[in-house]
């Protein structure tokens, strides 16, 4: 079941740029997918959206989980983690390999 909260579009949103990343590559209906997002990470450009990327992944991991809107994390990804931390954790590993995930985060 999708649960459309598109309200993180705004640009003002809280992890607007973040979702909007996440719903560009990982949304199934999006013809990219996590090695395209790895890949982008890795070489892309501009270099300032990726580190504001990774910026705003690791505030997530590190207690700010609860500022993302209702659903959004899943309207834009539609993963079957069980919950918005597990997914971002998995995710974690699968873009940045053995670096370590930040700590502080908190269930959602």
């Amino acid at each position: 079941m999708t649960y459309p909260n598109h309200s993180w579009r705004d640009p003002d949103s809280p992890f607007a740029f973040f979702l909007t990343v996440i719903d560009t590559y990982l949304h199934p209906e999006s013809a990219y997918g996590v090695d395209d997002l790895a890949a982008w990470l890795k070489d892309g450009e501009p270099q300032e959206e990726i580190s504001r990327f990774k910026d705003e992944f690791r505030q997530l991991l590190s207690g700010k989980l609860n500022q993302l809107p209702d659903y959004a994390l899943f309207t834009a990804a539609e993963f079957d983690d069980g919950s918005d931390e597990a997914f971002l954790r998995r995710l974690w590993h699968e873009l940045y390999g053995d670096e370590p995930v930040p700590s502080g985060g908190q269930s959602s």
